[in-house]
């Protein structure tokens, strides 16, 4: 019988446990989450509470040529899971997907909400390798996320991304699996999504508003498939709003942009009284040149 008793080993146990989460006695936070609420409740629903932690999700474009879209997706769940951990995020990125659909750029990932610190990137060469690094981050305690972009066909894509589930599982973060195009290989992840870009909105002045997404959910374990659109906001997924929509549109600038079916107010703008002038043209302004006279007859 062990010297320590069985209220000693339960003791040892925890405090194991403690550090291996990083922790110098007491529990890391979030770990006894099971489900990452993703805020958008129809979604959270459909998805038996949000997204699962402890398990792989894959992420494709719904055609090729999409990488930029696969990737803003998958940091916007990134975001959100480092967020809730507080710990960093491993980017695994084979050198085919950086070639294909570009590397990550630090100050636009800080912009998206993963500042300088919050993020490790390895870069590999081929498949098999960033395969590997996946499995090996997954099962560390001490990272929120793993997220890989793989751009090569998988190597018995079932086997592999079981064992990805499998380290998710045992690391209890969260596995991602970014792929440019469809894959119709078998795959072990609890949700498989098919994402595109969807038509934006412009903001206020006329020019680009919110990124907008379509997401088609292919394969929940959890629940009913389905299809959502999303904005980008504040580096994560969000929904339209009728704010959104309207924001920033004096109500008869949006008569006139409604009836005239320009892309810019139809009043002049002024800045309000003791404030800066805004950096917009004004209609009716002085125009620098020669006057222009006009013939008696």
């Amino acid at each position: 019988m062990s010297p320590f008793g069985s209220a000693g080993l339960e003791g040892l146990r925890r405090r194991i446990a403690a550090i291996e989460a990083g922790g110098a006695g007491r529990p890391a936070e979030g770990v006894g989450l099971r489900w990452m609420p993703l805020g958008l409740p129809a979604l959270d629903q459909a998805l038996g509470g949000g997204l699962a932690w402890e398990s792989l999700h894959e992420v494709a474009g719904q055609a090729a040529g999409l990488e930029g879209t696969v990737t803003a997706f998958g940091l916007a769940l990134a975001v959100r899971a480092a967020r809730m951990r507080r710990r960093p995020v491993l980017v695994v990125q084979q050198d085919l997907a950086g070639l294909e659909g570009g590397r990550l750029y630090g100050p636009g990932l800080a912009e998206a909400g993963l500042p300088e610190g919050a993020v490790i990137l390895v870069q590999v060469r081929r498949a098999e390798e960033a395969l590997l690094v996946m499995e090996e981050g997954l099962k560390c305690t001490g990272l929120s996320v793993v997220m890989g972009e793989i751009a090569s066909r998988l190597p018995d894509a079932l086997t592999a991304t079981r064992r990805l589930s499998l380290a998710a599982q045992a690391g209890g973060g969260l596995g991602l699996l970014l792929r440019p195009k469809p894959d119709p290989a078998p795959c072990a992840a609890q949700t498989r999504w098919r994402v595109a870009p969807a038509p934006g909105r412009p903001d206020a002045w006329g020019g680009l508003g919110q990124a907008g997404l379509a997401a088609d959910l292919v394969r929940n374990r959890s629940g009913p498939p389905g299809r959502w659109q999303f904005v980008l906001r504040d580096g994560c997924l969000a929904q339209e709003t009728e704010a959104d929509r309207t924001e920033g549109w004096p109500a008869h600038d949006r008569t006139a942009h409604d009836r005239t079916g320009h892309d810019h107010p139809a009043a002049p703008l002024h800045a309000p009284a003791g404030g800066a002038a805004l950096s917009q043209p004004v209609a009716g302004a002085a125009v620098h040149g020669p006057p222009r006279t006009r013939r008696a007859r």
